[in-house]
């Protein structure tokens, strides 16, 4: 997000980006832009270029096509109202920094790992958690910075 942001989705510039930023796997880096254009032509979505893709994730071009949106929205894995539709963008925008928090941090993992295990397995391993967390002196109530996703795309 830019900077001031205050969690807003902002610009199609900023949307765009944040896709790019968190949706990847834990572990990997996020796609290039020639990887994406490759992705939307196998989908048999619109031509279109790295370049392009580059301009507008920069906000050197901010007025695509709604079917290139439609493609980027399908690749990206969120509906096309998130490019359109100033609540949509917003809500989907808090939940894409949850998934940064929990990624970078490594609890998307733990999560992972624990699905299929009985509500005392989940029970007991979220006590260890709080044990480990008093014993490294952490706050019972911390929450993940939403506010600190990383860029590692400037501007």
């Amino acid at each position: 997000m830019s900077a001031g942001s205050d969690d807003k989705p902002g610009s199609l510039a900023d949307r765009l980006d944040l896709l790019f930023r968190t949706k990847h796997p834990a572990g990997s880096t996020e796609p290039g832009y020639q990887e994406v254009v490759d992705a939307i032509a196998a989908a048999g979505g619109p031509s279109v270029t790295a370049a392009y893709l580059y301009a507008l994730r920069t906000g050197r071009r901010s007025n695509p096509h709604t079917e290139l949106l439609t493609a980027l929205a399908r690749h990206f894995g969120v509906p096309v109202s998130y490019f359109l539709d100033e609540q949509d963008a917003e809500d989907l925008t808090g939940q894409l920094q949850l998934l940064v928090a929990l990624r970078d941090s490594g609890a998307e993992r733990l999560a992972l790992r624990a699905h299929g295990l009985s509500d005392g397995s989940r029970q007991v391993l979220a006590a260890m958690v709080e044990q480990l967390r008093k014993a490294e002196g952490l706050p019972e109530d911390d929450e993940p910075a939403l506010d600190a996703v990383p860029s590692s795309h400037q501007r």
